[in-house]
C-alpha cells in the first residue's frame, strides 16, 4: 500500500462522514464539569453535525480524568467503536497532583490506543486556572473533528490491507 495516496481532502471529506456509519465512545470526566460538561456539548454537537448519528456517540461519565484510560479500555472489549474523545480537565493547584493526574492520564490514553489498535482523542485539558481553561472550551469541536478523522482514515487504512 502507498500510503502517500491516502490524502485528508480524498479520504475523509464531510461527505464520507455522512456515510461510513462512524460508532464514536465519548468518556468524559465529571471532575471541573463547567468545563468538561461545555466540552461534552460542543463535541457531541460537532458530532452530529459531522454527520455521526445519534445513536452512534455513546457518553460515558467517570470521576475525573484519572479514570478515562481504564474506561476506554473496558469499552474498547466491544469491538463496536471506531474512535474514542476521553474529555477531562486537570488545572494547577498547590501540590504536584495536576502534574500526576495529567501524565498518568495521557500515558494511560496512549497505551490503550496503541494496544487496542482505536484512535483515541486525547481531550484532557492541563489549564494553570479556571480562565484559561474556559478559555479552552471550543477544543470540544476539535476534538471532534479529529476524532471523525482518525476514525474514517483507521478503517480506510484497513480495508486496504
Amino acid at each position: 500500500m502507498n500510503f502517500d495516496t491516502i490524502s485528508h481532502s480524498h479520504y475523509c471529506s464531510h461527505a464520507t462522514f455522512k456515510w461510513c456509519g462512524l460508532t464514536i465512545g465519548i468518556i468524559v470526566a465529571r471532575y471541573n464539569w463547567p468545563i468538561t460538561g461545555a466540552l461534552l456539548a460542543l463535541g457531541y454537537q460537532e458530532l452530529l453535525d459531522l454527520g455521526v448519528a445519534v445513536e452512534n456517540i455513546h457518553v460515558v461519565h467517570v470521576p475525573g480524568s484519572y479514570e478515562l484510560a481504564p474506561i476506554a479500555q473496558a469499552m474498547l472489549t466491544h469491538d463496536i467503536y471506531d474512535a474514542l474523545i476521553c474529555i477531562g480537565c486537570v488545572m494547577k493547584g498547590e501540590t504536584r497532583h495536576d502534574v500526576i493526574v495529567g501524565d498518568s492520564a495521557a500515558q494511560g490514553i496512549q497505551r490503550v490506543a496503541l494496544d487496542t489498535g482505536v484512535p483515541i482523542i486525547l481531550g484532557v485539558l492541563c489549564a494553570e486556572n479556571q480562565q484559561q481553561a474556559k478559555e479552552r472550551i471550543p477544543r470540544g469541536q476539535e476534538f471532534a473533528q479529529a476524532a471523525v478523522e482518525v476514525a474514517c482514515t483507521s478503517r480506510l487504512l484497513r480495508q486496504k490491507r
